[in-house]
């Protein structure tokens, strides 16, 4: 019975459940499951209960899966554990998809329904001063990362004459040896190199937050200005935690080659560390929502409600695909989740998304011909 391994999984698998059933609770007021309205109607009663019903659906679905894959890894062996890891992920994957299609297919008929209040004028609101604000802490931080890693690689190349000539590399789920490999430069300084390339891509996420298309309410353009801000700063300072975090994971990696102790230890740090990210992630994905809607804000801010707000349903395909020759902005806030995405349209935004890809492809390339 792997019971420390089944709670090691559920901690990290619960709050990703939490977060695809919370999906809806995320999102700004100007969109519902892909859809835009007027913020004024978010709380409209039908709407609120199709945010419940999907949260409850999508929470006992993941429920369901959960409990199967706890008990099955539970009674198999390591590669049977993989494959039972792999399966539940895809089927929440498919679950969570197909229930958003269904109730993106139903907030299209309830917009439908509706052609008085989506046919007034519309409106976008820009600041003009956007850009000139601090909306994220600066990518200089990241030399505190930096130094980090210089720092563990300066303690393996202390240590590497030390080490024995034949190394553990891979252990299973209980913390046992499953793999060793000749002692090489590659081999030990493998973990550098991958903490590299996390800094490169946090610091780049961070240059997308901070270059993304600004997004404000014409129903509150000041106070959705300084929510959207607030919003920023958050998670520029969140994602720079998550890479220091993940940092800190491939330095125990790393020390682990340099100073062995029980298996069972490094495969727990393995689980924890991620574990607490996402757990950050949810957190603070609770308590800020898409474009920092859920921040709150001085209501007595004199704004009058507009006629309508800007309804670009057209450049959102199956409402997560943003794809508007038009626009030039490279980057642009999410309509499902948290986060920021593409636009698709942008030959130059698929080069930047995919190239932190292909380096971490080359990477694992290199490990494999070296391996």
């Amino acid at each position: 019975m792997h019971i420390g391994i089944a709670l090691l999984v559920a901690a990290i698998f619960v709050p990703v459940i939490v977060m695809l059933a919370g999906l809806p609770y995320f999102t700004r007021t100007t969109n519902h499951f892909g859809v835009s309205i007027d913020s004024r109607h978010y709380h409209d009663p039908e709407l609120q209960s199709m945010r419940r019903r999907y949260a409850w659906w999508n929470g006992a679905i993941g429920a369901v899966l959960l409990i199967v894959l706890l008990f099955g890894i539970q009674r198999t062996d390591e590669t049977q554990q993989g494959l039972f890891i792999i399966g539940f992920s895809l089927a929440l994957i498919t679950v969570s998809t197909v229930s958003f299609l269904v109730y993106y297919n139903k907030m299209k008929q309830w917009k439908a329904a509706r052609p008085a209040e989506n046919t007034s004028a519309r409106f976008i609101a820009v600041d003009t001063s956007f850009r000139s604000r601090k909306t994220t802490y600066s990518d200089w931080w990241y030399l505190i990362h930096l130094a980090f890693v210089v720092l563990c690689a300066c303690i393996a190349l202390w240590h590497y004459d030390r080490l024995p000539d034949t190394l553990v590399t891979r252990y299973d789920m209980q913390g046992n040896p499953t793999e060793t490999q000749p002692k090489t430069y590659w081999n030990v300084f493998f973990p550098n190199v991958i903490q590299l390339v996390q800094i490169f891509i946090f610091a780049s996420i961070n240059t997308v937050i901070r270059k993304s298309k600004q997004q404000i309410d014409a129903n509150a353009p000041e106070q959705s200005r300084e929510q959207n801000i607030r919003f920023r700063r958050i998670w520029s300072l969140v994602i720079m935690v998550m890479g220091f975090l993940m940092l800190v994971l491939f330095s125990f990696i790393q020390f682990f080659l340099l100073f062995p102790f029980d298996g069972s230890v490094l495969v727990t740090v393995s689980i924890t560390i991620p574990a607490l990210t996402l757990i950050l992630v949810l957190a603070v994905s609770f308590i800020t929502g898409q474009g920092g809607s859920r921040l709150g804000g001085s209501s007595a801010t004199g704004e009058k409600p507009v006629l309508g707000a800007a309804d670009d349903d057209k450049y959102w395909k199956l409402g997560a695909f943003y794809y508007n020759p038009d626009d030039p902005s490279l980057f642009i806030e999410k309509r499902v989740g948290i986060g920021w995405t593409i636009n698709a349209a942008r030959p130059l935004a698929w080069v930047v998304m995919l190239a932190p890809l292909a380096l971490v492809g080359m990477i694992l390339v290199i490990a494999a011909i070296k391996g």
